[in-house]
This record gives structure tokens, sequence and C-alpha cells, in this order.
């Protein structure tokens, strides 16, 4: 390390210069530094002037990963040393970023981390994505969320369903073992509409879910999606998407991970493979 840079275990930012260069890298975390919800912050120092920065945090609900990042100019290695060295239960460590950020990936390769999920983010207009769907047929019958609430039996289904296939999507980074009404109650708080998040049903047996969360009257987020045995999902997407059109929805966004083999199904329709992408690393502790 550079004998005239010195790296501190610190509370807050307080007191400190702030490397001019170092001031745009730091806007997707400031918040976390900013409300203290972090269990470590180093700062590389040089001067009273911070040149880089180490940080990391926890998740109660993915419980045994110990998230970080490293936010520097220059050779952040020693932030990373640092950042390695104290796991406490944590059974691995777990760093994302854009796909673009070379120097950092670069980075992540030295310490022997793998690439284990890439996550796309994406809006489209509704107009153009019903063009790519002309050919498929619509699905021919699907439940509301809000009538499922109101019949115990398939409450019950939808959401040990959800829980199966979060945890099944999730075998890298595990979840919180949770009963299947916690999982409701997390629906339910992402505020979904209650109307066109559409479940389909077989023989008093849910197969298949798509779950829609209005940001706004003319945007919506495509939220969960599911299913029981291997199914066609885009009838229930292209139904949905007709009855936002109809509506005055006109746009929808998606978030799509490469774990999750349900969702990937509209990998294609979406064009993703030609998208940016935020991936995830992990390395496993010692």
């Amino acid at each position: 390390m550079n004998k005239n840079l010195t790296i501190k275990n610190i509370d807050n930012l307080n007191g400190f210069k702030l490397d001019d260069a170092l001031e745009q890298k730091l806007i997707d975390i400031e918040w976390r530094i900013q409300t203290k919800e972090f269990s470590e912050l180093f700062a590389q120092i040089s001067e009273d002037t911070i040149k880089g920065i180490g940080i990391s945090w926890s998740s109660p609900f993915h419980p045994y990963a110990k998230y970080i990042d490293v936010i520097a100019n220059d050779s952040s290695f020693e932030l990373m040393n640092y950042l390695l060295a104290a796991t406490g239960t944590h059974d691995k460590i777990i760093l994302s970023c854009c796909d673009h950020e070379l120097q950092k990936i670069q980075l992540l390769k030295q310490f022997q981390f793998k690439l284990f999920r890439k996550t796309y983010t994406e809006t489209y207009e509704i107009s153009s994505l019903l063009k790519r769907l002309e050919q498929e047929q619509s699905a021919q019958k699907l439940t509301p969320l809000l009538e499922i609430l109101n019949e115990p039996t398939l409450e019950q289904n939808l959401f040990k369903l959800l829980k199966y296939n979060y945890e099944q999507t999730h075998l890298d980074n595990p979840a919180k073992d949770v009963p299947w009404q916690t999982w409701k109650e997390i629906l339910l708080d992402d505020t979904p509409d209650f109307n066109l998040s559409f479940v389909a049903v077989e023989e008093n047996k849910v197969m298949a879910y798509i779950f829609l969360h209005p940001i706004s009257p003319d945007h919506y987020e495509i939220g969960w999606v599911g299913m029981n045995n291997p199914t066609n999902l885009l009838p229930v997407l292209k139904q949905q998407l007709i009855q936002l059109q109809r509506q005055g929805v006109k746009t929808v966004e998606f978030e799509i991970d490469t774990t999750n083999h349900m969702s990937w199904q509209f990998a294609a329709l979406l064009q993703l493979e030609k998208k940016k992408s935020w991936n995830s690393y992990y390395v496993e502790t010692m």
C-alpha cells in the first residue's frame, strides 16, 4: 500500500474531506452510510482526505451472507483484504456491480470471487411487447389475487408455492426460513394490484402466478413470477399487458435474474442478450 495512505475503521464521514473523484461513485451507498445501515466502514485516507471506502452490511432475510462494496479510485486491494478479514457467522461474501465496472470485476477475480447471478432491470412500452406477443394465445382462465385471498386453501397453496420458488431460485444465497404467512405479509407490503395480479388455478391447485405492482398511473412493475410445474407463462403475461393497456398504463418494468428459470422465460421477449446486467459474485469464507 502507498505509504501516504492509511486505512481506518470509521463510524461516519464527518471530519474528513472526500476526494472529488469519489463523490459520484458514492451516490449508491451514501444513504447506507448516512443511516448507519452498515456493519463495517473502512476509509482509505491520505492527509484527511478519503481516497477509498470499503463497506459491509448484512441482510436479516439472507442471514448467511456478508455483503460488501469497495469504492476507490486507485487500487482497492487493501480495502478488500480488510473486508474479507472478519466474516463472523457468514459462510460467503457477496459483492454486486454493473457488468461494465471492469476494474472492480478484475479485483474480484484476484480474490477468487465467482459470478453466480446476473440481474436485468429494464422498462418497456406495453404496445411494443404486445406486438411481439401477437402470435401468443392469451390465457383462458385466470383468477385475480383478490379472489385467492378469499379462499383459504388456495391462499395457503399460493404462498407456500411462492416460498418454495423463492428458496429454489436463491440456493447460492439462502433465505431465512419463515412460514408461508410471512411471505403473504411481504407480498401485501409491496402493494400488488389485487385485480391484475393473476393466478392460474387447475383442479383447485395453484399452477402459476405473476404479480403486478403500480408505480404510477402509467407505469407498473412486474413482480414475483412463479409456477408449480413447467408452464408457459407468456399467455398470462399477455393477458395482463392487455388489461394494463386498457387502463391507460404505458410502460412496465421487469427485474429478471438468471437464477430464476421461471421469469427467465421472458428473456427472449425482452431481448435481454442486448441489455446491461447487474452482476453478483461470491466467495466462500474459510
